[in-house]
């Protein structure tokens, strides 16, 4: 995730913890030679996959982890992050602050080249900084410069002026940035591909065909992208000879290929075809649990459900009604499930492990005494027949929408749809589609009830809290509430260096989130992983880009 995800780590801390990185470093031997795989490939090129095909490598344009997952390694920001997930030096080899924390520098390496061999200066991030919040580019991540001054104004329409978005390079190895208030996520989103410089002189002449293949996309990091047309399901990454590090990179390169069958891409994980593989069934499950070349991350993700609230279907503007339904939702069944109950059930929509509180707790359990998403369906009844003589029905047929490629939204929707239609009145019916027509469902709020899920950009609650403010472009419910958007503008701009009271809006949001039904959690996703043993030094982050593979390397 996931839908969007996206995902960065943090370093940072300003009263905020630290999110838990892993490193793949190998594991001991497996349980048996089949689960070991790999026996045979003595060359030094890893072998990955992705579950869905790839669907874009514009910067300004991809919004799914799986395309952040490559551009995280064939392109490097101002900042990159080290194995423990903390900020280090990316393309700027040095960076500094105002004592406001409003200004900040960074100083480019010097002599920076593109995979093409074309120049890398600082007017490469002002170029790509304005590209992707100019309106006309409508990237859907424009709304996470918020903060950067003017930005805000200027993918509105308020302000036509690009020019005077909070970035310039005052000469070709600086890079300033004015920010409109301190941002306490400010280092760790300099490590997130939708910040990364782009070339404008490569860019400007391919227009919306950027990164629609991988020849029409020119790199900056470890790596470069080749052997993707746009549509086909094999492609690699080979190392970048005009890479400021290509040095130091350990590795041949990394082979994808696109398995959407979970079965498929098991036995190749254990034909040796694959270096890592995700278990997605509770059978799989089930039947490596105690692998010793398992390995469970937490993904810093939250599957959920998103109710429309357009109007499209009226019933789902009614409380009740919403609350009832998620007052129907066995959380823990689903988990059981789909993951053998492997995944967390959820008390809120930020997931645990992602950030603390000024104290050092939690942030999910701070704020989970606040809301009670507990499975309790004799209540539900009682609501949902509230709800449906306020709207004035007596029956309700809702669609839940889930992406097919998933092997999880089979039985997360069997296990909701069994217990919402113990709602007096209700039908729902499941509907499955390609993983690309659910995001463009969603963006167009062609649904009445999705299933979707997002994965952290970076360790601070906002990331999560930040999509349901009113009219936002991940709001795809159409959700709406006053008071919510203020306790988001106070988190995020008046107190966004007030650790307490940052934190204090925070839990409050997700406390109205859970009275008004706003979403709907589903589970807290954790990946359990079987990985080759001869594979050592993949780094694991569990928001912002998932993987960087440029230290990893194999073992004979």
């Amino acid at each position: 995730m996931a839908r969007k995800r996206r995902k960065m780590s943090t370093g940072r801390k300003v009263g905020i913890g630290v999110v838990a990185v892993v490193v793949v470093v190998g594991a001991i031997a497996g349980v048996s030679a089949a689960i070991n795989g790999n026996r045979g490939n003595s060359t030094n090129v890893l072998n990955e996959y992705l579950p869905t095909p790839m669907t874009t490598q514009d910067l300004s344009q991809m919004t799914d982890q799986y395309a952040f997952q490559i551009a995280g390694n064939v392109q490097q920001g101002l900042l990159s992050r080290k194995a423990d997930g903390t900020p280090s030096a990316g393309l700027a080899r040095s960076w500094s602050h105002s004592r406001d924390g409003m200004t900040w520098t960074f100083h480019l390496r010097p002599n920076l080249r593109w995979s093409n061999g074309d120049r890398l200066t600082a007017s490469d991030f002002v170029y790509g900084w304005r590209r992707t919040v100019d309106p006309k580019t409508a990237s859907q991540y424009a709304y996470i410069y918020s903060g950067i001054r003017n930005a805000d104004a200027i993918n509105s329409g308020r302000n036509k002026n690009l020019n005077s978005l909070g970035i310039s390079a005052p000469d070709r190895n600086t890079v300033v940035v004015h920010l409109e208030h301190p941002m306490p996520q400010f280092e760790n989103l300099m490590a997130f591909p939708v910040f990364f410089a782009q070339d404008q002189h490569f860019v400007s002449r391919l227009g919306k065909r950027t990164g629609t293949n991988s020849a029409r996309q020119v790199y900056s990091g470890p790596y470069r992208f080749v052997g993707w047309n746009g549509s086909n399901n094999r492609f690699r990454l080979v190392p970048n000879r005009h890479y400021w590090n290509a040095s130091k990179v350990r590795n041949d390169g990394v082979n994808f290929r696109v398995v959407t069958d979970t079965t498929a891409s098991l036995a190749l994980f254990n034909r040796g075809r694959l270096d890592q593989v995700t278990l997605n069934t509770p059978e799989q499950i089930r039947r490596y649990r105690n692998a010793r070349n398992l390995h469970i991350y937490n993904q810093a993700r939250t599957d959920y459900i998103e109710y429309n609230q357009t109007g499209r279907i009226r019933a789902l503007n009614n409380l009740h009604i919403r609350q009832a339904l998620n007052l129907a939702t066995d959380r823990a069944g689903v988990s059981q499930a789909i993951s053998q109950g492997l995944y967390t059930v959820p008390t809120g929509i930020t997931p645990a492990g992602l950030a603390r509180t000024q104290t050092g707790r939690d942030f999910s359990k701070a704020a989970a005494s606040s809301t009670d998403y507990r499975y309790n369906i004799s209540r539900a009844r009682r609501l949902f027949e509230q709800g449906m003589r306020e709207v004035g029905i007596r029956n309700l047929t809702l669609t839940v929408e889930a992406s097919s490629e998933s092997a999880t939204t089979k039985p997360t929707l069997d296990a909701i749809q069994q217990t919402w239609q113990q709602l007096p009145g209700l039908t729902v019916h499941e509907k499955f589609v390609p993983f690309r027509q659910r995001l463009q469902d969603a963006i167009n709020h062609n649904f009445d009830v999705l299933l979707t899920a997002w994965g952290a950009d970076y360790a601070e609650p906002q990331t999560f809290l930040n999509m349901f403010v009113t009219n936002g472009p991940n709001n795809d419910g159409s959700w709406s509430n006053r008071e919510y958007d203020q306790t988001i503008q106070n988190a995020s701009v008046r107190y966004a260096l007030n650790d307490r009271q940052r934190i204090s809006n925070e839990i409050r949001s997700e406390q109205i989130l859970f009275q008004q039904a706003a979403v709907n959690p589903i589970d807290w996703m954790n990946s359990p992983v079987l990985s080759n043993p001869r594979v050592h030094g993949v780094e694991y982050f569990s928001s912002g880009a998932p993987y960087y593979y440029w230290n990893a390397h194999k073992t004979r």
